[in-house]
């Protein structure tokens, strides 16, 4: 069976390195939607654990109940997402998990006395409530006396030159006093407040016109606690941050081919040698993407990795009892003309994980 070798220091390390950049460890929250980018939410819920970090972003509520013993506030990025009654039910008895509200409609429905964060729209214009909608939204909170921990926006920004990163910066900032002044004038709690994931992070840090009590409590991590960035090149950061995971299979079978035979469906790969190949358990079915004539990808021992891949399995020049498919799938990503998340979350949540 395949498996995912999840390397510990690795992650340590780019804790240490996050650390390092904010400068202050309550500045680090990690996001585990979607199964922590595919490495495994409750693996990675725990090495974060013993990194004592606060506060943790996850995409429904069967996330949220997975790991509610393991953070002091756990936020549902989208608590629609596979909506079950009995599921909404608990996350509301349960004191540590908040519901994140991206719509008034939304707001409207929540029983009174729910914890939540009001997304606002900083002019990603993907999802959130508008300033002008802003009035409205907090004569709802107070009416059904919902709490408001936070207030947050997505600035979609972070990885692109342009003046578009500070524009929606500039865009949160008045929203935040709008914040300070509806609650001063009902005499609610400031929220916290937070905008920024990997890349913006990295940005942030090296801008200087940072505000003092309005300033983001903290930085979204995602990709970077699980190795990657997705700037662009021209920022050249220098983060040290190291892939966590790595993407192993198990020989299945071994044949030998003759110079000239081919190999799969449509007989895509031809051999041009005397070879031997292997069969490895792995396969688009899996979730691996569907490796196609054309590509040229390699093992991380250096072994060819033939097209087509089938639903179950791919073809290897090895004999190997076991190959590593990937320590950094970053060559992967650039083969299918996509980013990292993409190869890493579409893995099978049932590969098992195995802490190294």
């Amino acid at each position: 069976m395949p498996y995912l070798k999840i390397n510990q220091n690795n992650f340590f390390n780019n804790y240490q390195v996050l650390k390092n950049l904010t400068k202050d460890e309550n500045k680090i929250a990690i996001v585990l939607k979607d199964n922590a980018y595919g490495h495994g939410i409750l693996e990675i819920a725990k090495l974060a654990h013993q990194k004592s970090i606060k506060n943790a972003f996850v995409k429904n509520m069967q996330e949220a109940l997975c790991i509610q013993h393991l953070f002091e506030n756990i936020s549902i990025l989208y608590p629609q997402s596979c909506f079950l009654q009995n599921h909404f039910e608990q996350c509301l008895k349960t004191p540590n998990i908040l519901f994140c509200v991206a719509s008034l409609e939304f707001l409207k429905t929540l029983p009174n006395g729910t914890q939540i964060e009001l997304k606002v729209n900083s002019g990603m214009n993907r999802n959130g409530i508008s300033k002008e909608e802003l009035k409205e939204a907090f004569n709802i909170i107070t009416q059904k006396n919902l709490k408001l921990i936070g207030v947050f926006t997505h600035n979609g920004y972070g990885d692109d030159l342009g003046a578009e990163f500070f524009s929606q910066n500039q865009n949160f900032s008045q929203i935040k006093k709008e914040v300070l002044s509806f609650t001063k004038s009902l005499n609610l709690p400031l929220p916290r407040f937070h905008s920024l994931s990997s890349s913006g992070a990295f940005r942030d840090n090296t801008t200087q016109d940072k505000q003092d009590f309005l300033e983001d409590s903290f930085y979204r991590f995602g990709i970077a606690f699980y190795g990657y960035l997705c700037a662009d090149s021209v920022f050249n950061f220098q983060h040290n941050l190291k892939p966590i995971a790595s993407l192993w299979a198990q020989k299945i079978s071994t044949c030998k081919l003759l110079k000239g035979q081919t190999i799969g469906y449509s007989g895509t790969s031809k051999a041009l040698e005397d070879m031997q190949i292997s069969t490895y358990d792995i396969g688009y079915g899996d979730g691996l993407f569907r490796i196609k004539e054309g590509m040229e990808l390699f093992t991380k021992e250096g072994y060819r990795i033939f097209a087509r891949a089938s639903m179950d399995c791919i073809s290897i020049q090895s004999t190997q009892e076991e190959v590593c498919i990937f320590e950094d799938v970053s060559e992967f990503a650039k083969a299918f003309n996509t980013i990292p998340y993409e190869i890493l979350v579409h893995l099978h949540s049932y590969i098992p994980k195995k802490i190294i």
